[in-house]
């Protein structure tokens, strides 16, 4: 009789998984490469028709554990951006910045710098800023019904959310709180509304299957100008949390509790950051 144990730690290092991937500032990725597990993930899912059946129980029990550590980590998300919207602001920003020595050091080049590397990271830090934008003429506000567009926003959601997974490195909150679509991801998850849970898990299922090949591609050939575009993504994204942080008017203690949030956010960042680094390291040996 096969011992559960082997499950039980799987369906565990999933929900620990799941929950760093709804952080901004942290990667659920690279929390799957500490645990060992990210090399297997990425191969069965670029291979799923075959490797569903070869690596069941393997998928179930990781698949089912980090969907549990997401509804739970966006459960307790809903009530800390309610009551603690500008400290939680303030540690978004500290982990995305303690996010970035990592992300610069996947953008070491081959080769030496080149138009295109400049471009990208430009394009990046662009897409936010057209986002601040729109958030400070307060045309970025997003209300999601059950209607055809925001069923089809939830799609997006979810491939934004999906494909973040399978770079080490790469926060998918951060994305969507750049770009305006993290609440709406915490409350439709938290409330568990069923109508929009099913367009957005389309979505993770279109990202992981379709794109899982597109990623490796685009990192294998493009390296660096993916990774400088995604660099430039996450710095524009700190200005846009900081206005959020700025609009909601905070008082004394928020700004105190923000200083020390900041603090907190970028040594969690660069604590994830090493052991990926570490873990990494130790696999090549």
């Amino acid at each position: 009789m096969n011992s559960p144990v082997p499950a039980v730690k799987r369906f565990l290092i999933g929900v620990l998984v799941g929950i760093a991937s709804t952080v901004p500032g942290v990667s659920g990725a690279v929390l799957a490469v500490c645990f060992g597990i990210y090399e297997r993930l990425i191969e069965d899912v670029a291979d799923i028709s075959r490797k569903i059946k070869e690596d069941f129980g393997f998928l179930v029990t990781i698949g089912t554990g980090i969907a549990f550590g997401i509804v739970i980590s966006f459960k307790g998300l809903d009530w800390i951006l309610e009551h603690y919207l500008v400290a939680s602001m303030m540690l978004f920003t500290g982990m995305i910045l303690g996010q970035l020595p990592e992300l610069w050091r996947h953008t070491e080049p081959e080769v030496g710098p080149r138009r295109t590397d400049a471009l990208a990271f430009a394009a990046g830090v662009a897409v936010t800023l057209v986002f601040l934008a729109m958030a400070m003429l307060d045309a970025r506000e997003v209300r999601l019904t059950h209607d055809a567009a925001s069923m089809l926003c939830m799609v997006a959601v979810g491939v934004i959310f999906s494909v973040s997974h399978l770079v080490p490195g790469i926060s998918g909150a951060t994305i969507l709180l750049a770009i305006g679509l993290y609440p709406q991801l915490i409350d439709t998850i938290a409330s568990l509304d069923a109508v929009l849970m099913a367009p957005l898990a389309v979505g993770v299922l279109v990202g992981l299957v379709g794109f899982a090949k597109v990623v490796r591609y685009a990192l294998t050939r493009h390296r660096k100008p993916t990774y400088m575009a995604i660099l430039g993504l996450t710095v524009g994204s700190v200005f846009v949390i900081m206005y959020e942080a700025v609009a909601a008017g905070p008082g004394v203690t928020d700004i105190a509790l923000g200083i020390v949030a900041l603090a907190g956010g970028v040594l969690i960042s660069l604590l994830f950051s090493r052991l990926g680094r570490g873990a990494g390291e130790a696999s090549a040996e």
